[in-house]
C-alpha cells in the first residue's frame, strides 16, 4: 500500500501564509515608522552638552537650520519669525518650546527665536546631544 507523504500541500494556500506574513510586517512597519520621527528631512548638528533634560510632556518642537541660509521650521514648514509668533500664540499658552538648532545657526536668529517663545508663555528649552564630556 502507497501512502502519499505531503497530501493537501499543493496548490494556492502554500503561499498564503507567507505572503499575509509579509504583508501585515509591512503594514506595521509602514504605520509605526512614521510616529517615531519628529522632522523628516532636516538634518541637524546639535552641539554637545552634559546637562539632561527630563521628559517635556506635548512640547512645541522648532529646528533651526545653520548657515549660509538659515531657516526656521516649525510644525514641518519654513516660517518666517512672525508667522512663528502668531503660531505660537494660536497655541496653548503653556508648555515646553524645544528649540533644535544647528551648530551653524545664528546666535542672533536663536535669541529672537527664545525671546518669542518667552513672550508666548512657553518655557524655553535648547535642545543638545549627549556626548558632553
Amino acid at each position: 500500500m502507497r501512502l502519499p507523504r505531503c497530501k493537501g500541500a499543493e496548490g494556492p494556500y502554500l503561499l498564503m501564509a507567507p505572503t499575509l506574513g509579509t504583508l501585515l510586517s509591512l503594514v506595521f512597519f509602514l504605520l509605526l515608522g512614521g510616529y517615531f520621527t519628529l522632522q523628516p528631512g532636516i538634518e541637524l548638528k546639535v552641539p554637545d552638552s552634559p546637562f539632561l533634560l527630563l521628559p517635556q510632556h506635548d512640547p512645541q518642537v522648532v529646528s533651526v537650520t545653520g548657515a549660509p541660509l538659515p531657516q526656521i521650521y516649525h510644525d514641518g514648514q519654513v516660517v518666517t519669525p512672525a508667522q512663528l509668533e502668531s503660531a505660537l500664540r494660536k497655541g496653548r499658552r503653556a508648555g515646553s518650546l524645544i528649540i533644535k538648532a544647528d551648530r551653524l545657526a545664528p546666535y542672533d536668529l536663536l535669541l529672537r527665536i527664545m525671546t518669542i517663545g518667552a513672550d508666548c508663555g512657553y518655557t524655553v528649552v535648547l535642545a543638545s546631544g549627549s556626548g558632553g564630556s
